[in-house]
């Protein structure tokens, strides 16, 4: 009797372990949006090592799919900013800065996000009067890309800006952080600090490890 209310467990528990295994099977995954998200949140918290790898793996495939339809536009997006910068104009590097940015600017400098905006252009304006961009490379091959626990695609772009003033040259290696809001593309620089104010907005993006 013992040994086969052993069994009749051990078959119980397999039974579930299965249907477990199942529900959050790579496929399923992949196919409930909803369950992925939840499931990535449960991994932040506690990681049930076979179940979140198949996360990992879902989010890394989603993020490439999205990626290989997304780097043709953002390679003509940078581009375009790298020519206007080089030709010292800076508007099209603004146009790719989240309004919520703005929103956080106005809130707290007491302005408008309108107003901050502006103030943002002038000060860019007068920057670039002083230097002068000599090259602007943002290197889109060997770009991060990865997926957050709320399902936002985004990519980390490696960019080096070869600048020159009064005489002197110098080399500013920087990230910038593309992703999505919605159905729009922003990108900024990203560094431990701007990832601190983004995360303001898009809490999110906490999962995002800048190296």
């Amino acid at each position: 009797m013992k040994k086969m209310k052993f069994l009749m467990a051990a078959m119980i528990s397999a039974v579930i372990f299965t249907a477990c295994g199942n529900k959050y099977s790579v496929d399923n995954l992949k196919k409930n949006d909803k369950l992925l998200k939840e499931t990535a949140q449960k991994c932040k918290i506690k990681r049930n090592e076979k179940i979140c790898i198949n996360v990992d793996k879902v989010q890394a495939e989603k993020a490439q799919e999205w990626w290989n339809k997304t780097k043709p536009e953002i390679t003509k997006k940078v581009d375009r900013i790298a020519k206007d910068l080089m030709a010292g104009n800076p508007m099209s590097s603004m146009e790719f800065v989240p309004e919520k940015l703005w929103e956080w600017e106005a809130k707290h400098g007491s302005t408008t996000p309108q107003k901050a905006k502006e103030m943002a252009l002038q000060i860019l304006k007068v920057t670039i009067k002083k230097i002068k961009f000599e090259k602007v490379e943002y290197n889109v091959e060997n770009a991060k890309i990865g997926q957050t626990s709320a399902g936002r695609n985004y990519a980390i772009i490696p960019t080096k800006n070869v600048i020159s003033a009064q005489g002197n040259q110098g080399e500013i290696s920087q990230k910038n952080l593309v992703f999505e809001d919605g159905d729009k593309l922003y990108m900024v620089n990203i560094d431990e600090k701007n990832k601190t104010i983004l995360t303001e907005m898009y809490s999110d993006l906490a999962d995002i490890k800048v190296e």
